[in-house]
């Protein structure tokens, strides 16, 4: 049998009363983490020139944007709600996908859930059954994928997202089919534009793409049926290696990716391969105190590809500060702490952060076996005093990561952490208490309400 035929078998087939209930469980944190990093993303700059630029050119109002409560199409919904969800760059991150599972699925469905009246139960169901897609195609296609420089949080992502709306409308074979070959081809995004506003638009196109190719494919749009087993198949293009069919159709379900190899839910909102060095830098600043202008020179250590992602080696802005070690760093022993507000333009500009990021030295460590895009071998973190004493640390695996998993509490508080920039706390605890409690909903309306306030701008204007 042809791999899309498994894939397209496996899409129509899972059923949520046959997923275990850690998987559910997992899924239900991730959506939980999704929902507040976008709550928290609704306000950014990237989100209200997305808005600006959308007033007025959407179509029917049946789907809710997360926060306001504005109403807009379901394309326009999946847009601005995937962008919202990227852009702190502190949802979740999968080593399967390359990148980030989570946004560029859930605002998809929801979006289309919306829109076609669907209950908790099958948000959560297409959910699972895109994300695990997303992750099982990402093993599969393999790490050139992402070295060529695609965005693969958007590529695959797209892939997720249609993969979960093909579900959630119950489309037939040939359907879904043709909702995968329409999808392929929406499928983009390039890491040059990580540390930008496009980075985050490529997540909400991802998500935008999942509606529009099932939508499409419902109403009988065409495209190619094997986009899995083509000769020039999805993976000949997107990758330097061979599509791996034989792990595709065998590794779906068996077992589901979110439980193993599993997510990170970040502790810090910018990129994850810093993670671990700002774990270890902020462990020498609790234990030493070091003075920033004490400190000679600060060595990182690292495994070869770990700083892939990292296109800066000097940040100017908030957003390239999100994917440059040496400010992440420098912030990190300058403040105490790595939150939001440390990536505002006015905190990177500061004079003791830049002095001391140009002391930052990040050095790779050939002996150790190359990471890309995964989180193998360890960092090591070195700062080095006027006076000549050193403070060390090595570190293997970052808080929130499967190794070192975020507690169901942990995770909540961070939800709180996020949506208390939107919502009051009363209503942030009915929706906690919505999001595990989400497949006895009746509607994704009712969730989208408990993540809404009044709306102040009315999009068609």
């Amino acid at each position: 049998m042809r791999a899309t035929d498994e894939v397209v078998e496996f899409i129509q087939a899972t059923q949520l009363s046959d997923i275990p209930g850690d998987v559910k469980h997992l899924g239900k944190r991730a959506i939980l983490d999704t929902l507040g990093v976008a709550l928290a993303g609704s306000g950014d700059e990237s989100v209200r020139i997305l808005l600006e630029t959308m007033a007025g050119r959407q179509g029917d109002s049946r789907a809710s944007l997360i926060g306001s409560g504005q109403r807009t199409d379901s394309l326009s919904a999946a847009l601005i709600n995937g962008t919202m969800a990227h852009a702190l760059d502190y949802d979740d991150v999968n080593e399967s996908c390359m990148g980030h599972p989570s946004a560029p699925i859930l605002p998809a469905v929801i979006a289309l859930g919306e829109e076609l009246d669907k209950s908790g139960a099958d948000v959560l169901e297409a959910f699972l059954v895109g994300f695990e897609l997303e992750c099982k195609l990402g093993s599969a296609i393999g790490r050139s994928h992402y070295g060529k420089g695609w965005h693969a949080t958007a590529t695959l992502g797209t892939i997720g997202a249609a993969a979960a709306c093909a579900r959630l409308m119950g489309l037939d074979s040939k359907a879904t089919e043709i909702t995968l070959g329409i999808a392929a081809s929406l499928a983009s995004g390039i890491r040059s534009n990580f540390g930008t506003m496009t980075k985050p638009l490529h997540v909400g196109e991802a998500s935008r793409n999942g509606v529009l190719a099932s939508l499409l494919a419902s109403k009988g749009f065409t495209a190619t049926s094997n986009v899995f087993d083509h000769p020039i198949d999805f993976g000949q293009v997107f990758s330097e290696d061979k599509l791996n069919k034989d792990y595709l159709i065998e590794s779906l379900g068996s077992p589901w990716d979110i439980l193993t190899p599993g997510i990170t839910v970040k502790k810090y909102p910018c990129c994850n391969k810093v993670h671990r060095t700002v774990d270890a830098t902020l462990g020498l600043v609790v234990d030493h105190h070091p003075q920033p202008s004490d400190i000679s020179e600060v060595v990182i250590t690292i495994p070869p590809g770990e700083d892939v992602p990292l296109i800066y080696k000097k940040a100017t802005t908030g957003l390239e500060g999100k994917f440059c070690m040496q400010f992440c760093v420098a912030s990190a022993i300058v403040d105490g702490e790595i939150v939001f507000n440390t990536f505002e333009t006015n905190r990177v500009e500061r004079a003791e952060v830049q002095q001391l990021s140009d002391k930052v030295t990040v050095v790779t460590d050939e002996s150790q076996i190359p990471v890309v895009i995964d989180t193998g071998g360890h960092v090591d973190v070195s700062i080095i005093m006027q006076d000549g004493r050193i403070f060390d640390r090595k570190i293997e695996k970052a808080t929130g990561t499967p190794t070192f998993p975020l507690s169901d509490n942990d995770l909540q508080n961070k939800f709180r952490s996020c949506a208390k920039t939107v919502l009051n706390s009363n209503d942030i605890e009915t929706a906690i208490a919505g999001i595990y409690d989400l497949e006895n909903l009746r509607s994704t309306a009712d969730l989208m309400h408990m993540l809404s306030v009044a709306s102040t701008i009315d999009l068609k204007v």
